[in-house]
């Protein structure tokens, strides 16, 4: 059988999220044996350039992802001079010396939040072309003049200093102001002391990103009629779009693998939240241990008995593609998964 499984820890970043190193972590077998024994590659740009890259169809492969999600939601039309951004709600704190985007920063409000805020939002910048677009997920929607600016992906800058994750382009000071009037009408709103009230942290701003692709499409991509068959399971705004527009099941995610094993040929796709309220973890170390048990342990199982040709992880700069060859590889001993994925 043909099939694959891919997870990507959609929120993890070695430097953000990795548990602790002093404190008394407990092994996990099929992570360690999946880090040890993998063939590991780059990802310079993030999972979700990679994800692009491999399943996008031929219209998207070349649109910016926000125009993507404008397009899949029909926010509103997409010609020329209206230009698109993703803005994720973050939260970011004063280091000893630069601003640092928060472990748990990227933060995710209710439909309702959103739908207040993007009203409002059409209020405060009533004499500008901006606009803020609730979408029910994470990443809200921005439109606007068009700007030759965009930040990176805000995944790739957890617990890191922020100035280098920062808009770019030659239009990147007006989008910077933007960002900074953004942050100045969040501080003190209501909606914050909402959540600080319930223990949440506030948002400091938005992250605009996405308004550009984040790398070149390959040259072959024109010739390119049909992507891979693929199953994505779980939430991301940009992810879910491009699924749709081509085509493919989009699901919910479920308690492990074996709620997609099947006979069904082609690739799953799982989006596993390190952090958040979706897996009802405490934490990242709890977060990884339901990993273990209710993924990457039944899933070796499916490789071993050759149900599955290839498991991969995509966790923070690396993609791990084991296969049934690499598990094999018994000269490899396993390091503590932490260390490996440091």
């Amino acid at each position: 059988m043909a099939s694959e499984l891919i997870l990507v820890l959609r929120d993890f970043s070695a430097i953000g999220n990795a548990p602790p190193r002093d404190a008394a972590l407990p092994r996990l077998s099929a992570l360690e044996t999946l880090l040890g024994r993998a063939a590991r590659a780059p990802l310079p740009q993030g999972w979700r350039d990679y994800l692009r890259t491999r399943f996008a169809a031929a219209a998207q492969l070349q649109s910016a992802p926000a125009v993507v999600v404008a397009t899949d939601l029909d926010v509103t039309p997409v010609g020329i001079g209206t230009h698109y951004w993703l803005a994720t709600p973050v939260h970011c704190f004063a280091g000893l010396d630069s601003v640092q985007l928060h472990p748990a920063g990227l933060l995710e409000l209710p439909l309702q939040t959103q739908s207040a805020l993007a009203a409002e939002f059409s209020i405060v910048f009533a004499d500008t072309p901006w606009r803020l677009h609730a979408t029910g997920k994470r990443e809200l929607l921005l439109s606007g003049a068009t700007l030759a600016a965009s930040a990176a992906d805000p995944a790739m800058s957890i617990g890191a200093d922020l100035r280098d994750g920062l808009p770019r382009g030659p239009d990147a000071a007006t989008l910077r102001r933007l960002g900074v009037e953004i942050e100045m009408w969040l501080h003190e709103h209501r909606i914050n002391q909402q959540r600080q009230a319930h223990g949440e942290l506030p948002v400091s701003g938005l992250w605009l990103w996405g308004s550009t692709t984040q790398a070149a499409p390959d040259p072959g991509a024109r010739r390119h009629v049909a992507p891979p068959s693929a199953r994505l399971f779980g939430e991301d705004a940009y992810m879910e779009s491009l699924w749709r527009l081509r085509g493919s099941p989009v699901a919910p995610l479920p308690d492990g693998f074996e709620r997609i094993a099947g006979p069904a040929e082609g690739a799953s796709v799982v989006l596993y939240p390190t952090l958040g309220p979706t897996l009802r973890a405490e934490g990242p170390l709890q977060a990884f241990e339901q990993l273990e048990q209710r993924w990457l342990a039944p899933a070796l199982q499916a490789l071993r008995a050759r149900r599955l040709s290839s498991l991969s992880l995509l966790a923070g700069s690396f993609a791990y593609r084991l296969t049934r060859w690499y598990l094999a590889r018994f000269w490899r001993p396993p390091s503590p998964w932490w260390e490996a994925l440091a």
